[in-house]
């Protein structure tokens, strides 16, 4: 068990590196791609400032009529065209590249975790998720070879009735 645990460990210290390494993200991006990035990161983000101040000055504006739907359609517009501004600023390589890393590394965590609920539930004599899947399997095999073994002894009784009935 301590040696599971020093593997699960060290795993985790390699996801964590890999988490904070940016050549994990970023190896196969091209620095044209990494460039547009940027632009377009810092265009949102500049969008995201003006929106925001210019629905702060909407809210300003509207608030001393207290008008409830007016309220509501300006918190919905600012809602919709941040999703729009989103779009566009995770609309390129590096963002997927990004997660598709983070992906990867997120199933390799969940495995690792899994190895750790593993190795915790043998030491103490228990089944674990694997066992259970495992047995599940085993019992479908032999519920199949019970089967098949059914039908060859159901033939040979047949045969054997056969064969009686031709002796009477």
């Amino acid at each position: 068990m301590i040696d599971e645990m020093l593997k699960t460990f060290k795993a985790l210290n390699e996801f964590t590196m890999t988490l904070l390494d940016p050549n994990t993200y970023f190896r196969d991006v091209k620095p044209e791609e990494f460039q547009k990035f940027l632009i377009d990161f810092a265009n949102g983000v500049a969008q995201i400032y003006r929106l925001s101040f210019e629905t702060s000055l909407r809210i300003m504006a509207e608030l001393p009529k207290g008008d409830p739907e007016v309220m509501l359609n300006i918190y919905l517009n600012y809602i919709s065209q941040m999703e729009d501004i989103f779009a566009e600023m995770s609309d390129n390589d590096v963002i997927a590249a990004y997660i598709n890393a983070l992906n990867k590394a997120y199933l390799r965590y969940l495995m690792l975790i899994q190895n750790l609920n593993n190795a915790a539930l043998h030491s103490l004599g228990l089944a674990s998720r694997k066992d259970i899947i495992a047995l599940a399997e085993a019992y479908v095999d032999l519920k199949g070879d019970i089967k098949r073994e059914s039908r060859r002894l159901l033939k040979e009784i047949r045969k054997m009735r056969d064969e009686m009935k031709v002796r009477e």
